[in-house]
């Protein structure tokens, strides 16, 4: 009997129980990358290092999304993904992943943004600009907004970026956090450099602890190895490394877990310093 191959793979979902909270992580989509998406790198690019990681050349970005189940507040979205904008070169997947795991859109009932870049809120709303999740308000952090909605010293690429964000937010509610948590053990982390306002969402749950940390890494096989290598759309290039370089060495002395939207699947790490490096340790899953 012929073996049928389907040519269109269930999503790529993983979920980790932290305490009370499941987190679900979503593999939302990929796209390759270049140098060009890169600064301050070695002389001679970093080839070597991405053959020596047995990852390929040119390097491939992910992006994931989490949802966060507990009986203490209704679903939550860290991110949204990239959504169909760009479809079908790079589609999200996030929608059909929520499907597969029997969540509706209109379950959700709070999305947290790290930051503004499109990769992170294009989910937010479909091709025709209708709202993906009727039901939700969203968070984002003040400094965030400002940045990209106050602001007269943009270029047109992210004048474009801003037009966007403003079409994907027009009809969601903004959610305020109330005494530092956004909701029962969720706290925002600021984590400035990459954007202005990018933020981070540290989960506690019966003593174990989670840190969402939006793109304090981009590609880690590359910017473990060297935390000074800096991402295109950086708007403060130094404060993204001195925000790098803080989170990774915090996350050794402290035994923190770390998960972020550019991650490699299935997305949960442990850091280990060695020399003047950092090396990303998976948590095992049971």
């Amino acid at each position: 009997m012929k073996q049928m191959i389907k040519s269109n793979p269930i999503p790529a979902i993983l979920q980790w129980q932290i305490g009370k909270k499941l987190v679900t992580v979503i593999n939302d989509s990929f796209f390759p990358a270049s140098d060009d998406f890169f600064t301050n790198l070695p002389e001679g690019g970093v080839g070597t290092l991405l053959h020596d990681a047995f990852r390929p050349q040119p390097p491939v970005l992910t992006t994931n999304v989490f949802l966060i189940q507990s009986e203490d507040h209704p679903p939550i979205l860290i991110d949204t993904g990239m959504g169909d904008k760009f479809a079908p070169s790079v589609n999200g997947r996030l929608l059909d992943a929520l499907a597969f795991i029997g969540i509706q859109p209109d379950n959700i009932g709070i999305i947290l943004l790290t930051h503004l870049h499109g990769d992170h809120f294009y989910g937010l709303v479909n091709a025709q600009g209708n709202k993906n999740f009727p039901n939700a308000s969203v968070w984002i952090s003040d400094t965030e907004l400002a940045y990209w909605l106050d602001n007269e010293n943009l270029n047109e690429q992210d004048r474009q970026n801003t037009a966007d964000i403003r079409a994907a937010l027009k009809s969601y509610e903004k959610l305020n956090a109330k005494d530092n948590e956004i909701v029962k053990g969720i706290t925002p982390v600021p984590l400035p450099g990459h954007t202005p306002g990018q933020t981070g969402f540290l989960l506690h749950s019966e003593g174990e602890e989670l840190l969402f940390c939006a793109d304090v890494l981009n590609l880690p096989a590359i910017q473990t190895e060297l935390p000074q290598v800096g991402f295109s759309t950086d708007v403060d290039y130094k404060l993204a490394v001195q925000t790098r370089i803080h989170i990774l060495q915090d996350a050794a002395n402290k035994r923190l877990l770390l998960a972020g939207p550019h991650f490699e699947f299935p997305c949960l790490y442990y850091v280990e310093k060695y020399q003047d490096r950092f090396r990303l340790i998976p948590k095992q899953w049971l």
